[in-house]
């Protein structure tokens, strides 16, 4: 049996996926800067897998390697951010038309139980942000908040694309996704009215209640409509984001 080297098609893979994963957690955030010498150790490898795997990041537009030994988290650009949404507009479409099709009454008790969740959690958020206005307390309250709120987001949407019945569509998506910077959501969080906050509970009641009334056309211009109006707030606080920078 042949032995894996420490340059392995597999090996390299794995190490790409992992240091995505730091970066997709907001461990590694935009502008970090990732040396092949640190990341070797944190890994426990060689160099020249992890010269490869960041390589494949670099494809990927996820970092970039203006330097030799070294490699930066990309921060993207608005018009990266539009596509993006663009395409996962259509991709989360597709996957909520499907899955008023194929989503088992047992799925769509846990996407209830999510939406109750993600109803809780915007309530945190808000209750979070209406005390820091009036005083100035522990400054991890909020991120905690806004974490809560990105997570119960991101589990509504994972259920979703889980009971499409279509596992590649769902890891395409999770693909589009994973560019998405973390630090960048939390400056969203903090920056949603009471508007923004109220209208993105009635778009994910409308995905809801279209994929519990079975209606495939109905639950995808529900998603497609949610997701391009996200879009049209991540990009604005993003460009606040930057400019603070």
């Amino acid at each position: 049996m042949a032995l894996k080297t420490a340059d392995s098609p597999k090996l390299i893979e794995d190490l790409a996926n992992r240091i995505q994963a730091k970066i997709i957690t907001g461990e590694y955030p935009p502008g970090t800067r990732l040396k092949q010498e640190v990341l070797a150790q944190e890994f426990d490898v060689s160099r020249t897998p992890i010269r490869e795997a960041l390589s494949r990041l670099e494809a990927k537009g996820i970092v970039s390697q203006a330097q030799r030994r070294s490699a930066v988290v990309r921060t993207p650009s608005s018009r990266e951010i539009t596509e993006m949404y663009q395409v996962r507009a259509e991709l989360e479409g597709l996957a909520a038309q499907l899955s008023a099709r194929w989503i088992t009454d047992q799925q769509l008790v846990e996407l209830r139980t999510a939406h109750d969740e993600f109803v809780q959690a915007v309530k945190e958020l808000r209750s979070t942000r209406d005390s820091e206005a009036r005083s100035k307390p522990d400054p991890n309250w909020f991120e905690h908040a806004a974490q809560r709120w990105i997570d119960m987001n991101a589990r509504f949407h994972k259920t979703i694309n889980d009971s499409s019945n279509n596992r590649y569509l769902a890891r395409t998506i999770q693909d589009v996704t994973s560019g998405y910077a973390r630090s960048v959501l939390l400056s969203s969080a903090f920056g949603m009215n009471s508007f923004r906050i109220e209208a993105n509970i009635s778009q994910h009641e409308r995905i809801l209640k279209a994929l519990e009334d079975r209606e495939p056309a109905r639950a995808r211009r529900a998603m497609v409509e949610h997701i391009l109006k996200a879009s049209e707030f991540v990009i604005a606080s993003f460009a606040n984001h930057v400019a603070e920078a």
